[in-house]
């Protein structure tokens, strides 16, 4: 039974923080024989006391005043060779362990997957999960070799300078942490284009 679990975006510019939860339009063109199925509860942003540690600087909440009510401490963290993706393990499963959910481990057909529609999302100028050839998560997973998957799912990020920030935007807003913290996922892959505000984050999760 394949499931396709709602792609989420994120964007960040200098004052403003705007977070969309495709779950509809995703569900409505999912394909067959995706099973077109919801998780019951959305889950909120973690709170500071949930996470003892993660990337070594642990959690520090910033309470009201600012767009992300939690900050992963840590440096930037990205690994410039994502063969292992280790920094970027160690804060999603961070996230995940702090609420019972069993970790996700790196997969190098969803990293390729997640990388490749974060150059194209960069060379093409544009952020959005379908690709301007009218790809979807599923389709760009498949093409990388995941094909016989359970369930997908995908968060996207613009502008964020390093790993840490884009999880704390992912973290923050309730689809993406839907997705974080989705027991049926145990995989992972993370890609990253480009600098500064024209930065494009792709993070797939996916199941086989």
């Amino acid at each position: 039974m394949k499931k396709l679990i709602a792609v989420t975006l994120i964007a960040l510019s200098p004052f403003l923080l705007a977070a969309c939860n495709s779950e509809t339009e995703a569900m409505d063109a999912a394909p067959p024989p995706a099973v077109k199925e919801t998780i019951a509860e959305a889950i909120a942003s973690v709170t500071a006391s949930q996470i003892l540690a993660v990337a070594g600087g642990g959690v520090i909440a910033s309470g009201d005043s600012g767009p992300f009510p939690l900050t992963i401490s840590g440096g930037d963290g990205f690994q410039a060779n994502p063969v292992e993706d280790a920094s970027f393990e160690t804060l999603i499963n961070g996230v995940r362990t702090a609420l019972g959910v069993t970790p996700v481990t790196y997969n190098a057909q969803l990293n390729a997957a997640a990388q490749a529609h974060s150059d194209d999302m960069l060379a093409q100028d544009y952020f959005s999960h379908t690709g301007k050839d009218g790809l979807e998560a599923w389709d760009r997973a498949e093409a990388a070799g995941y094909k016989n998957w359970k369930s997908i799912g995908e968060n996207i990020a613009r502008g964020q300078a390093n790993e840490n920030l884009a999880m704390n935007g992912w973290i923050s807003s309730p689809g993406h942490q839907r997705n974080n913290v989705d027991p049926s996922f145990d995989e992972f892959g993370l890609g990253r284009a480009g600098t500064g505000l024209a930065t494009r984050w792709t993070l797939m999760l996916g199941s086989q």
